[in-house]
């Protein structure tokens, strides 16, 4: 009749602008139904082919069809959205359950819950979820939509919400594996006794339904790494790299990048960094971004770790206002604290003031882990009273994880003050406290034990395991270390770092003592184009014959340019040779 014609795409429009202004907004209900239904059944006839027809005849019908055809119709929009485009299928089960018989409404409600929750909604997804569990029996889907919703509100900082969630649970779950494994990690943000719990759920994993295993070990990583228990945290993170392999895409990508997570804040860096991003390349293949913030917080601490500090920062800068607005606040708070980490070492102080002033979620966690970084903030402004009154609060009342950063903090202030004694003790109780901690912690100790007690071996373990892995600035600091007790050429190599991270405090540190060695910084990109190339072929895995062969020159003098390499970059070995060439430093 005119009204609507096709369009060179196969889509309906109405024949002009001024139709769809004159017509459609002022058409009554009944009309407006009409004009839907023959839209949808127009759809219907030329073919239904891909996704983007469907989704369009499924907009239509539930405008202009009747409820079970409208119903049937969302369902399929949902259906065919859920895997690739989760808010989308989060509005078409919206639409269901405007539709639905009222006993099928909480199957619905929980499916918009997880979509809400895949699509790092986590305000809609407890909303939703909350609904869900007002009216599901008991049962497996009910188990499910509760762990969805601790996760979302857990993510919001609503940690008493998400506790009367599982407490509410608890009594009525077919198996409440995931659900322990959830409250253990609450309790553990809280300092609050969970090894219990935690063991309850290590016990009961075995025999949990697969689909829980995944909440399960996220939970406990969560837990291992709070109580500084890394045996439980690497376990957890095995089993979550060997889990996902028999897991659906998201479910792989969930678990390789909670994995990832693990390890980066482990130190772990190269493992973290192929995890994630095996991850990655599912997430592309699927159109999705990361799930809650952990993939993005999650690279900007391997960043960090690998010294690209000002993508870093600028990664954090980009994501830390989408992270606020969607109300991923948990994931906010890890994205700052990375944040501060790298401005405190680079001493960009007064960036640091208005980041310390947006307090975290409130937990014993995050108010010890902020507690810490004020503390490194005053004792970089000389106010060392300011800094052990912070360090004092967050070893009281923090867990594990934090105390261990505290006291690495309290030696540097001791040993700043040149109370040696009072360092020493506190180098002492970190070895006790990082023990059974991640290695990064046992790395924090290592430093500290170098500079609080003068041990040359201990400098030597930390620069053997940051340059391992990768760990730059670490790297860094162990070769000051070593550059204090002797070894000078390691002063020029760990200023040259100092100075490519904008690490100020410590690259003056550096020139200091180099200047009170005799020495001058070392020149930026020293090496002629023989040695360079040289260099790039030892990196690339070659031998000293197969690089004379490549450049024909004798073994001889393949051995005399390494040599001068060794000695122009402070390096002492092939490994950090060919680490320092794939960071670009040479």
């Amino acid at each position: 009749d005119g009204i609507v014609v096709s369009t060179e795409d196969g889509a309906h429009e109405f024949a002009h602008p001024l139709v769809a202004e004159a017509l459609y907004a002022d058409l009554g209900p009944a009309e407006r139904r009409r004009v839907h239904a023959r839209i949808a059944e127009s759809l219907k006839r030329q073919g239904l082919r891909g996704a983007r027809s469907v989704l369009e005849w499924a907009t239509h019908v539930a405008e202009g069809g009747s409820a079970p055809a409208a119903l049937e119709a969302v369902l399929r929009a949902a259906k065919i959205t859920r895997f690739t485009a989760p808010l989308s299928a989060a509005h078409w089960y919206g639409r269901a359950v405007e539709l639905a018989a009222p006993e099928d409404r909480g199957v619905l409600l929980s499916r918009q819950a997880l979509s809400y929750w895949k699509g790092s909604r986590p305000r809609e997804a407890v909303a939703a979820g909350l609904r869900a569990l007002d009216l599901l029996e008991p049962g497996r889907r009910r188990v499910r939509t509760a762990c969805t919703v601790v996760h979302a509100a857990s993510t919001l900082g609503h940690y008493d919400q998400a506790l009367r969630i599982i407490e509410a649970q608890l009594p009525h779950a077919d198996d409440p594996t995931a659900l322990l494994a959830q409250r253990s990690a609450i309790e553990a943000q809280f300092n609050r006794p969970s090894a219990q719990i935690a063991e309850r759920a290590w016990a009961g994993l075995a025999d949990a339904p697969p689909e829980d295993r995944l909440v399960t070990l996220t939970s406990l990583s969560l837990h291992a790494l709070a109580t500084a228990d890394w045996r439980r945290g690497e376990q957890a993170a095995e089993m979550l790299v060997n889990d996902s392999v028999t897991l659906p895409p998201v479910g792989r990508m969930t678990a390789l990048e909670t994995a990832a997570h693990l390890l980066a804040i482990g130190g772990i860096r190269t493992r973290a960094l192929d995890l994630l991003g095996e991850a990655g390349q599912i997430r592309r293949g699927l159109g999705w971004g990361d799930i809650a913030g952990q993939a993005r917080h999650t690279m900007a601490l391997l960043r960090r770790l690998g010294g690209e500090w000002e993508r870093a920062l600028a990664d954090i800068a980009a994501d830390a206002e989408d992270m606020a607005e969607a109300g991923l606040l948990e994931s906010l708070a890890i994205l700052r604290n990375i944040q501060l980490d790298i401005l405190l070492g680079q001493g960009r102080y007064d960036e640091i003031d208005p980041i310390l002033a947006d307090p975290p979620p409130d937990t014993p966690l995050q108010n010890g882990m902020r507690a810490v970084y004020a503390a490194r903030l005053a004792l970089g402004r000389g106010d060392r009273a300011r800094a052990e009154r912070l360090l004092a609060q967050a070893l009281e009342s923090g867990p594990p994880e934090v105390v261990h950063r505290a006291l690495a903090v309290q030696v540097l202030v001791r040993h700043a003050a040149g109370e040696h004694q009072a360092a020493r003790e506190a180098s002492e109780r970190l070895d006790d406290v990082a023990r059974h901690a991640t290695p990064r912690a046992r790395l924090a100790a290592h430093l500290c034990a170098a500079a609080a007690r003068r041990d040359r071996d201990r400098a030597e373990t930390a620069l053997e395991i940051a340059r391992a892995d990768g760990l730059v600035f670490e790297e860094a600091q162990a070769r000051l270390l070593l550059g204090l007790r002797g070894d000078a050429a390691q002063l020029q190599r760990a200023h040259a770092v100092f100075a490519r991270l904008r690490a100020e405090p410590w690259r003056k540190r550096a020139a200091r003592a180099l200047r009170e060695a005799g020495l001058a910084p070392a020149p930026t990109l020293t090496l002629t184009a023989t040695e360079r190339r040289v260099a790039q072929l030892v990196a690339g895995g070659r031998s000293n014959p197969e690089i004379a062969e490549e450049l024909h020159y004798s073994r001889k003098t393949v051995e005399v340019y390494l040599s001068r390499v060794y000695a122009k970059t402070g390096l002492r070995s092939r490994v950090e040779l060919a680490l320092a060439v794939d960071r670009g430093e040479i």
